[in-house]
């Protein structure tokens, strides 16, 4: 029979970005750092390239008490105060229009995985768009759920609501439930941010659909704090899910990692709304269970450090003036090489803000794309349908001429 489960024989993972990284690594070391451009890494770097490490944020966690690190949380569910700072910081001044729950999780992908967990049976089907984060695949294998995809865009280059509509009917018809995921804003890795329009539609979808069942919405929020239009804004479309039938539930997964760039505290959370408390409850309930059965405690240190910063009006302002700094930054970079992409006939996906830019680039010449820029000492990430740029990663002067490079290699 073999030592492992059934369901864990048949578990393989080659994981493209830390393949490419280090690629693009012995590439550095073979022909020297000015020879390669590096648009693998998926995390902010300075213009030297090196990785960003808020001043205003170590400041704080270096300075906190020892017995705010060194204990277990709180709660498995997490710690009060940094319960209470996600859901204010999430939601902002939509917080009180709503039924509010919260738990602290490892990082984001924690909260997706718990959500995934708590809301299907294995043998069930997640939808998730064509074009997304790649672990979604991976966290839904081990959930031992199916995937079903959306388009992500139509041919006006919008988010594809038509497409949405029909693949979550489909599904709310054959399992009776639907659990959906919407990367937005600042979306991994197209760097396309969704209207209040385009929101409006999605919850206008998830109403009518919970007539013959329940739709749950998972809006994987991790870029959230790096959208252009600042923090008030980049929430606004909060707002639609006043109408939220009572059936239904949305849950945030927000991450600490991207928000303060400490990405090895891994510290994140879910922030769930719904019109009826019941739900509330019950998913509360559930992901109790659930930490205390897979990772029983979230880093204390990396609670406090977020809760000590929120609470302070003078640190979270000093930090929303360094993360500002690099929201603009990414901004002079997306400008650069999308400038050029259009001039030279570079066909990328539409990028509003955020970490990534990805090429439109027909599956059949992905790979063969790939291998030709590596040949060239060019490093992206290959994503389904397409090769990303990470131009978090890059220094500016990486990004000059580099749309010109690419079309030259890749036609």
């Amino acid at each position: 029979m073999g030592i492992l489960a059934k369901r864990s024989k048949d578990k393989n993972i080659i994981d493209t970005v830390f393949t490419m990284v280090k690629k693009a690594n012995d590439a550095k070391v073979k022909y020297g750092i000015d020879s390669v451009i590096d648009v693998t890494i998926g995390s902010l770097c300075d213009e030297n390239g090196k990785f960003t490490i808020f001043d205003s944020v170590s400041e704080v966690y270096k300075n906190l008490d020892n017995m705010d690190i060194a204990p277990y949380a709180e709660s498995f569910v997490g710690n009060n105060d940094y319960l209470r700072e996600i859901k204010s910081w999430v939601l902002g001044e939509h917080e009180e229009k709503f039924r509010v729950g919260a738990i602290a999780t490892p990082g984001g992908s924690g909260s997706v995985s718990s959500t995934l967990k708590n809301i299907l049976d294995p043998g069930e089907t997640l939808l998730i768009p064509n074009i997304g984060w790649g672990p979604y695949k991976i966290m839904a294998r081990e959930h031992d759920l199916k995937i079903e995809t959306y388009q992500l865009f139509n041919e006006k280059d919008e988010f594809n609501i038509e497409s949405f509509r029909e693949r979550s009917s489909e599904i709310m018809k054959s399992q009776g439930k639907v659990l959906a995921i919407i990367n937005d804003p600042c979306h991994n890795p197209t760097g396309y941010s969704m209207s209040k329009s385009e929101w409006e539609n999605v919850v206008s979808i998830m109403n009518d659909l919970s007539e013959n069942g329940n739709f749950i919405l998972l809006n994987d929020v991790a870029y959230i704090d790096y959208a252009v239009k600042g923090y008030k804004e980049s929430r606004k479309y909060m707002e639609c899910f006043t109408d939220l039938s009572s059936k239904n539930l949305a849950v945030f997964s927000f991450s600490c990692s991207k928000t303060l760039t400490k990405y090895g505290l891994r510290v994140g959370g879910s922030v769930f709304i719904s019109n009826e408390q019941k739900n509330i409850d019950d998913y509360m309930r559930a992901n109790e269970f659930t930490c205390r059965g897979i990772w029983s405690n979230v880093p204390k240190g990396g609670m406090k450090l977020f809760s000590t910063i929120q609470e302070n009006k003078t640190l979270r302002s000093k930090l929303a003036v360094e993360r500002d700094g690099y929201v603009k930054l990414l901004e002079k970079r997306s400008k650069i090489f999308l400038e050029e992409a259009l001039a030279v006939g570079l066909e990328v996906y539409p990028y509003k803000e955020g970490f990534f830019i990805t090429l439109k680039i027909k599956d059949e010449k992905i790979q063969e794309s790939m291998e030709k820029l590596n040949q060239q000492n060019i490093y992206p990430i290959q994503v389904a349908h397409g090769i990303r740029i990470a131009i978090c990663g890059s220094p500016s002067k990486k990004l000059e001429g580099l749309a010109q490079k690419v079309k030259n290699i890749i036609g």
